[in-house]
Parts: structure tokens; sequence; C-alpha cells
């Protein structure tokens, strides 16, 4: 594991828990999100313990018992942290801390991709209805993410700053996963105006947009707090709806309003165009309509 032929390179060799904290550090300062950092430590730590903080004793053999020992969990659980493992593993040989990766040696637990789930648009509309009035941010909050299929993480990292509400040109600057950036368009009326309340209400000139209610001029609005919030609105109204599922059933609402997939992959901010095109399921009235324009365009 370790490579003999550079003595200087293995006296030199920290324990796998600071190994651990530089990469974490690593990808901090990549700009890796929270949510992602978090999950690694946790997976990370797990290994740590386990193999009692050697290094050396980590082999192909050892991360299968290590990963035997979650044989419980779902497909999911067990992929997610064989991705953090060999996330891992190659950060340290890159680094040159081990000479051979060992999760190259390991068989990846394979995933069906999901189909998007959406919500039809009243029961979504049935669940912010019980958003309480004076409740502006949680209203605000959650019918962008309806409005426009942000990524809930892309939403608490707004700022002032990004918007633009340029009269009749009302846009966000989003910034998505990879440090990309790009423009997302106010096109509901409705929106714009809640937002211009928002703001005045709350007198925020610059910051975070969405922030924590104990803190109301410090720090951004957790995702925990927001997860938490939604599902006690879903209680509330009798309907169960994951926060993640206004992102899908507004992608579904362009598809079927025959919005075409680049539009979309845009508006989304998806790099491949295949994860896209997962949302290319039309309802049946949808497609038949397109089929009747296709045939009178023949005629």
């Amino acid at each position: 594991m370790l490579d003999p032929s550079h003595p200087e390179k293995f006296n030199r060799v920290p324990a796998l828990s600071s190994l651990i904290k530089q990469f974490l550090t690593d990808l901090e300062n990549a700009n890796r999100s929270g949510h992602t950092l978090r999950a690694y430590a946790a997976d990370l730590s797990q290994l740590d313990v386990f193999c009692a903080d050697d290094l050396a004793a980590l082999n192909a053999d050892r991360l299968r018992a290590f990963f035997a020992s979650f044989a419980h969990l779902s497909q999911t659980s067990r992929a997610r942290k064989q991705a953090s493992l060999a996330s891992f593993f190659t950060w340290a040989y890159r680094q040159q801390y081990i000479n051979v990766n060992p999760m190259l040696h390991i068989e990846r637990v394979k995933l069906a991709s999901p189909l998007p789930r959406g919500l039809p648009t009243e029961k979504i509309n049935a669940i912010l209805a019980v958003i309480p009035t004076r409740a502006k941010r949680d209203r605000l909050l959650f019918r962008l993410l309806v409005e426009t299929g942000l990524r809930i993480s892309e939403a608490l990292h707004l700022y002032v700053e990004d918007l633009d509400l340029t009269l009749d040109s009302e846009h966000l600057l989003v910034h998505g996963k990879g440090g990309r950036q790009r423009s997302i368009l106010l096109d509901d009326p409705r929106l714009v105006h809640q937002l211009e309340v928002y703001l005045t209400t709350s007198g925020y000139r610059h910051g975070p947009l969405f922030r924590a209610e104990k803190n109301g001029r410090g720090t951004t609005l957790s995702y925990q707090a927001v997860q938490k919030r939604w599902a006690s609105y879903c209680v509330k109204a009798g309907i169960a709806c994951r926060l993640h599922q206004l992102r899908h059933s507004h992608a579904t609402a362009l598809i079927n309003g025959s919005v075409s997939i680049v539009t979309i992959r845009k508006r989304l901010g998806h790099k491949n165009i295949q994860t896209t095109l997962r949302y290319a399921e039309q309802t049946e009235a949808t497609a038949d309509a397109e089929l009747r324009v296709w045939r009178r365009n023949q005629r």
C-alpha cells in the first residue's frame, strides 16, 4: 500500500485520521457543498475507527470487510459510502501517500436511475396554502422553488445582490454545482411581487436572502431547518411531498408545456443533457396534442 521505494515519503506518512482532515480541507477549499463534506466526514470517520487509524492496514480485503459491515443498509447508502472512500483514496494516490488505490479492486454498487417524480400542481398549491401569511420568508422560499426549479442549496445561497428586478427583465443569478453560474428568468409576476414585498418588509439590502429567524440579519437559513419546515407544512396539508420533488414538478411542467429540452437543461443547471432527458415523460394529453399538430402539418 505504501511505497517503499520512496523512504522519505514513507517516513512522513501521517496517520489516517490526519489524512482525512487534509482531504476534507482540500474539499472545502474546492468549494464542495456542506452536505457533501458532512457525508464524507461521517463515512471516513467510520473507516478510521474500523482500521484503528492505520493507513497501512487498508487493502482491498479490509475494505471488503468494512463494506460488508454495512450490508444491512440500503443500496443508496452503501453506494454513497463507496463513493466517499473512492474519492478519498484517489486523492491519497495523487498526493503519493499510497502507491495502490485499493478501491480499484472493489466491485461498486450499481443503482438504477430512479425516474423523477413530480407532484400535481393542485397538491403543491394545497401545501403552499397552509403556510401562514405571517411566514413571509417561508412563503417566498417555497414559491421560488416551485416556480424556478432551483436546487435547495442554490436557493439558500442566494444573496440580495443576486437579484435583478429590472421591470420586465427580472432575473436571478444562481451559483450552481461546480461553481457554475446561470441566470434564471423570473417570469411569474406574482413571484416578482412577492420578492419585492419581502425585501421591503425585511429591510434587506445586501447579504443572504433567506436568513435564520433567530438571527435575522446574520447567518443563512440551514438546509435542515428548511427540510423540517417543509415537512411540517406537508403534514398540515395531509400531502406527502419531498422537498426535491418541487424541482421535479417544475421540470415536468416545462416538458408538458412544450419547452425544449435545451432550455430546460439551462434553467435547471444540468451539466449533462442526459440528466434532463430523465424528465422527458410527457402526459398522454400533451403527447396526443403534439402528434395532432404534427399530423395536421403533414396534410
